[in-house]
């Protein structure tokens, strides 16, 4: 949805402070042709087009406004915990749930295998949840052909052996909803090249290009746990909310879970950030048509924010390699993974030697024919 801005009088008092929306550069009322004129890069301009350009640019440099619920958490009752045992990793701290059967499981967030089982306490409970849909198998014969795309990746991450380390686990995440209006301002150029039997000749036009419009934002996650990085949370996204579910502990049953410790008031600018950045990236994909554009200031309004918290399924596996630990990670609904692989220095030198005789070879050869 696109709105027209409307355009006012300009006072001749007033023009002093406006400035040349092509170059910046202030402009100049000339008397002769009763228009803005700027000395610098000589575009002309009505004055009622002048006042429109600066009260649009009012408008978008203004503040934004943010409105969220504050989110009141729920706590487990004592039948909601009967399956649910607790467990905490000495080696990086990490206090996460699962069945009681998962007592001997290696820790998803560092890959230490001594996860010592406690009492259940300090949680509370999530609105929804979304299943794991990948299983464990599945997930390692993933993991074995990503890494089977790898030239040069050591045996080690394609040991059979090592992928049955990878675990399963829910990652608590904070889900925004609201609704949002606003508007953008954009710099648009056009260039025009000619020649004649003289001189080649290139114009360049600028244009201020204002958006304005309104979106409904739902499910926008950010992920709650410190220990999960941002990074490789954002890479396996995004998680189809429709299939989410009520939260059950059934659910954690062959899985671990972690809880919340980034609170929803931490993750609102995170929030609010990603929904800014997308509503401009929409206000942006009506200004086709120009050689570029760039941003100029934006302002939004945020309303109707709810807050939620949910369980994310995710597949974490870590490998040691020389000294370093490797970390993957596989969203546990779609199969989307992300990670990063070592190279083996011996295929390394073995394939460059390799490369080196053979072109070697061949710059002997045609030396000898020439």
């Amino acid at each position: 949805m696109l709105k027209t801005a409307a355009f006012w009088v300009l006072d001749m008092d007033e023009i002093k402070s406006y400035k040349c929306p092509c170059c910046g550069a202030p402009l100049v009322f000339s008397g002769e042709k009763q228009k803005l004129r700027c000395g610098s890069c000589g575009a002309e301009l009505e004055a009622d087009a002048v006042r429109g350009f600066a009260e649009a640019d009012g408008r978008v440099n203004g503040a934004s406004k943010y409105d969220w619920d504050t989110y009141e958490p729920r706590e487990f009752g004592r039948t909601e915990t009967g399956g649910v045992s607790a467990y905490s990793c000495p080696s990086c701290g990490a206090e996460i749930s699962g069945g009681p059967e998962m007592g001997a499981s290696i820790c998803p967030y560092c890959g230490n295998a001594a996860i010592v089982k406690r009492s259940f306490e300090g949680a509370y409970m999530p609105d929804y949840i979304i299943p794991f849909r990948i299983d464990k198998s599945s997930a390692m014969k993933r993991l074995k052909e990503n890494a089977a795309k790898k030239l040069f990746i050591p045996k080690a991450f394609r040991d059979e052996t090592r992928l049955r380390e990878v675990t399963g686990m829910y990652v608590p995440f904070w889900m925004f909803d609201c609704d949002v209006e606003g508007e953008a301002a954009f710099r648009g150029v056009r260039t025009h090249v000619w020649s004649d039997s003289r001189y080649n000749y290139t114009r360049t036009d600028h244009y201020m290009l204002y958006r304005s419009g309104s979106a409904v934002f739902r499910n926008v996650p950010v992920d709650a746990s410190q220990k999960a990085e941002d990074a490789y949370m954002d890479a396996i996204e995004p998680f189809d909310c429709t299939e989410a579910m009520d939260f059950d502990t059934a659910y954690l049953s062959g899985y671990l879970a972690d809880k919340y410790d980034v609170s929803a008031e931490e993750s609102i600018s995170r929030a609010n950030e990603r929904i800014k950045r997308s509503f401009a990236d929409m206000l942006r994909s009506t200004t086709a048509g120009y050689a570029a554009v760039s941003a100029g200031g934006e302002r939004v309004e945020f309303s109707n924010g709810r807050i939620r918290y949910a369980l994310m399924p995710v597949w974490w596996l870590n490998v040691k390699y020389r000294g370093k630990m490797y970390r993957f990670a596989m969203n546990g609904q779609t199969g989307k993974a992300v990670g990063d692989y070592p190279a083996d220095r011996v295929k390394l030198a073995a394939f460059f030697g390799c490369t080196f005789a053979v072109l070697g070879a061949a710059a002997a050869a045609l030396w000898y024919f020439i």
